[in-house]
C-alpha cells in the first residue's frame, strides 16, 4: 500500500466506524465522500451532512457535532483535530506526518497518482473520424485533443486502453472532389503545386461545390425552375403559404438536393462515379486510392502536430459491409422486421424509444446505422472489450441512443458498455482568424496560429534567444495553450476559443503551468540541485513542514490521484487541467510569501520546502504529459 492509498484508507475506516455506531445503512456511509477544505483555519479536509438529516431525522449542523463527537482524534496518527464546522466535519491533519507521507510518495513515483488494477478493465475508444475529402477544421481539434486525452487519461488511471480512429473514406462526398480532380486536376500534385495533400484535394471539393452552385443558380433563371416553384407552391398547405413572406427563397433552399439528385449534370456524374467505386472500376479506384494518399499523409501531419496516435486506423470502406449480415441474421432472429417496400427495420417501440429505424434499405444497400452496429460487434469480437467510447459531438445524441439499444437487443451483455462522449461545439471569436475556405478554420491554420501567438511572446520576453530555440519554445508553449484551453471545459460545453487568452502566461492556461514547471527548474539549478539526503533526513526534512501556505501544495498533491480517477470516470479532462491550474496556484502563493524565502531558511524546513517544490514539479510534469503537453525547463 502508498502513503496516499494508506492515507484514504484511514479516512474511509474514520468515517465507516464513526457512521456506522449511528446504524445508518452501508450505501448511506459509502455516499459520504471527503473534500478539500475551501478554508485550511477550519480544517484540512472534511465531509458534509445534508444528506444523514433524513436518516437520523436532526438538523445537518447536529449531526455534524455528533459525528465529530464520535471521533477520536488521537487513535489515528495522521489526524490532529476533528471539528464541527456548520453541517461538515473537517479535519485537521497531523501536517509534518502527512506532509512526509505524500510529498514522499509524489518523489519517489515516476509517474505519481498513476492507478494500478489487479484485473485492469479494457477500454476502446474511438476518435477524430475525418473525411477524406477536405482537412481537418476547428471542430476535429477539439475532437482530437479530447480523444486523446481521455485516452491517456484512462490509461494513466489503470485501464487498458485502443485508440481507434475510423475515416470516411468512401461515398458521394468524396466522390465530388475526385470528379472534381477529374475535370480539372490537370495531372498536378500536392508537390507540384507545394499544398498540404488533406488541403490539396479540399481545394477540389471547394470547386465543386462552386460549380454545382453556379449550376443550380442558372437553372433557377429557367422556366423549368419555374414551373417547379408553382408546383412546390401549390402543394403546400394554406398556413405554410401565408407565413412563408419569401416562398422562392424557401424553395431554392428545399430544391437543391432534389436538383442535385435528378437534374444536375455534375452530380449525376458524382452518382455515377460513386456506383462504379461500388463496382470496384479500375480506373475510379485509382483515382481514389491516390487522392487518398494525399489526404492520408496530409492527416498524419496534423495529428503528428498535435501529438495524436492510434493503434488502429479503420477506413469506412473496410467496415461499411460489416452490418448487412448482421441485419438480415436481426430478421431471422425477430429483432428486426422487413417493412412494405422490402427494407429492413428496427421497431424502436421494442426498445424503449419512438418510431422505427430503417437498417436496410429495399434496394438492398446499408445505412451509416448499419455499419455502425457491424463495426461495434466486430470490435468487441475482436478486441474483447469491457467499454467502448465513441467521441462524437452532441449533434449525434440521438444516432448513439439508438445504436446502443439496437446493440443491446442484439446482445445483452452490451449492456452499459458503450459510451458517447458527447461535445459542444468549438467557435471562434469574430475576426480572429481566418480560414482558408472562408467558412470553417482548418486544423492547420489553427495550430500554426496559436505557433505565431507564441512566438510573439516568447520574441518579447526573451529577444536574445536564437530562433532555432525560439521556434522551439513557440511551438511547445502554443500547442499548451491550444490544448489546455480547449480541454479545460467541461465537454458538454460550448466552447469560444479565444487564442490571445489562451497564450497568456498569467492566469488559468497552458502557458501559465509550463511557466510555474519552468520557474521551479530555475528554482533547482539557483539552489545547486534537488537535496539528496537520506531517509532518515529527509524524514525529518518533510516532517518540519505544516504552515498554511505549505500545508495548501500538500493538500492538493494528496489530491492528485482522486482527481486522476474522477477525470477518468467522468471522462472530463477538464479535472486535470483544474488540478493542475490549483497546484500551480499554491506554488505561486509560497514562493511569493515572505515567510517561505528558501534563500532565507535554514536547516531541516529549508530542505522539506524545497523537497516539496521538487514534488510539486514532478507532479505538473506527469499531468501535462497525461494530456498532452510537453513541459518546458526554460522558457
Amino acid at each position: 500500500m502508498n502513503n496516499i492509498s494508506e492515507i484514504q484508507t484511514i479516512l474511509d475506516q474514520i468515517k465507516t466506524e464513526a457512521l456506522s455506531s449511528f446504524d445508518l445503512a452501508p450505501e448511506v456511509i459509502e455516499n459520504i465522500t471527503f473534500a478539500p477544505s475551501p478554508d485550511l483555519k477550519l480544517g484540512d479536509l472534511g465531509f458534509p451532512c445534508f444528506s444523514l438529516a433524513k436518516s437520523m431525522r436532526k438538523a445537518p449542523a447536529m449531526i455534524a457535532k455528533d459525528i465529530a463527537a464520535a471521533i477520536n482524534a488521537d487513535d489515528h496518527d495522521i489526524i490532529a483535530e476533528v471539528l464541527p464546522v456548520g453541517p461538515y466535519v473537517n479535519f485537521k491533519y497531523a501536517r509534518g506526518v502527512v506532509s512526509e507521507k505524500v510529498v514522499a510518495a509524489a518523489l519517489d513515483s515516476s509517474d505519481y497518482g498513476k492507478g494500478v488494477y489487479e484485473k485492469p478493465e479494457k477500454w476502446m475508444v474511438e476518435f477524430s473520424a475525418p473525411n477524406t475529402n477536405k482537412p481537418q477544421h476547428l471542430g476535429h481539434v477539439r475532437n482530437d485533443l479530447l480523444g486523446a486525452s481521455v485516452s491517456s487519461i484512462l490509461k494513466f488511471a489503470g485501464h487498458d486502453v485502443v485508440r481507434v480512429n475510423l475515416i470516411n473514406d468512401r461515398g458521394i462526398h468524396i466522390c465530388k472532389s475526385m470528379l472534381a480532380y477529374q475535370r480539372f486536376g490537370e495531372g498536378k500534385t500536392p508537390e507540384s503545386e507545394s499544398i498540404k495533400g488533406d488541403h490539396f484535394v479540399g481545394d477540389y471539393y471547394v470547386m465543386f461545390d462552386k460549380i454545382f452552385t453556379e449550376e443550380y443558380e442558372s437553372w433557377l433563371e429557367s422556366d423549368v425552375a419555374e414551373a417547379k416553384f408553382q408546383e412546390w407552391q401549390k402543394g403546400r398547405k394554406e398556413k405554410e403559404r401565408e407565413a412563408d413572406k419569401t416562398p422562392k427563397k424557401s424553395f431554392q433552399k428545399s430544391y437543391k438536393d432534389t436538383f442535385f439528385n435528378t437534374e444536375s449534370e455534375i452530380g449525376g456524374a458524382a452518382k455515377d462515379m460513386l456506383i462504379k467505386w461500388e463496382e470496384g472500376d479500375t480506373e475510379v479506384r485509382g483515382l481514389w486510392n491516390l487522392m487518398n494518399t494525399w489526404v492520408f499523409k496530409g492527416f498524419d501531419e496534423t495529428y503528428e502536430s498535435l501529438g495524436v496516435v492510434f493503434e488502429h486506423v479503420y477506413r469506412e470502406s473496410e467496415t461499411y459491409l460489416l452490418g448487412k449480415d448482421i441485419v438480415n441474421k436481426g430478421v431471422e432472429r425477430g429483432v428486426f422486421k422487413t417493412i412494405e417496400g422490402g427494407a429492413i427495420a428496427c421497431d424502436l417501440e421494442t426498445v424503449g424509444l419512438k418510431g422505427e429505424k430503417i437498417l436496410q434499405r429495399s434496394n438492398g444497400t446499408s445505412v451509416y446505422m448499419t455499419q455502425d452496429l457491424g463495426t461495434a460487434l466486430a470490435r468487441f469480437e475482436e478486441y474483447e472489450m469491457d467499454h467502448m467510447v465513441y467521441v462524437v459531438g452532441d449533434e449525434q445524441d440521438y444516432h448513439f441512443k439508438v445504436l446502443f439499444a439496437i446493440l443491446e437487443a442484439l446482445d445483452p451483455k452490451l449492456a452499459n458498455r458503450m459510451k458517447h462522449l458527447s461535445y459542444g461545439m468549438v467557435l471562434l471569436p469574430e475576426g480572429k482568424m481566418k480560414s482558408r475556405e472562408g467558412k470553417v478554420v482548418d486544423a492547420d491554420d489553427l495550430i500554426e496560429q496559436m505557433h505565431v501567438l507564441a512566438h510573439e511572446s516568447v520574441e518579447e520576453r526573451y529577444p536574445d534567444l536564437d530562433e532555432v530555440e525560439k521556434r522551439k519554445r513557440s511551438v511547445a508553449i502554443g500547442n499548451a495553450a491550444l490544448k489546455f484551453y480547449i480541454l479545460d471545459f467541461n465537454p458538454k460545453t460550448t466552447v469560444t476559443f479565444d487564442p490571445k487568452k489562451s497564450i497568456a502566461f498569467e492566469g488559468r492556461t497552458g502557458p501559465y503551468c509550463l511557466y510555474s514547471y519552468a520557474r521551479i527548474q530555475s528554482i533547482g539549478r539557483k539552489v545547486g540541485g534537488w537535496p539528496e539526503l537520506s531517509e532518515e533526513e529527509r524524514e525529518a526534512a518533510l516532517s518540519a513542514l505544516g504552515t498554511d501556505v505549505e500545508m495548501q501544495l500538500v493538500n492538493e498533491l494528496t489530491d492528485w490521484p482522486r482527481m486522476v480517477q474522477l477525470s477518468a470516470r467522468l471522462m472530463d479532462p477538464s479535472k486535470i487541467t483544474e488540478q493542475l491550474y490549483k497546484l500551480c496556484k499554491a506554488f505561486s502563493t509560497m514562493y511569493n510569501d515572505n515567510d517561505h524565502r528558501i534563500k532565507d531558511i535554514e536547516g531541516p524546513r529549508r530542505d522539506g520546502l524545497l523537497l516539496l517544490t521538487e514534488a510539486v514539479a514532478k507532479t505538473l510534469k506527469t499531468g501535462l504529459d497525461v494530456i498532452g503537453i510537453e513541459a518546458l525547463n526554460e522558457m
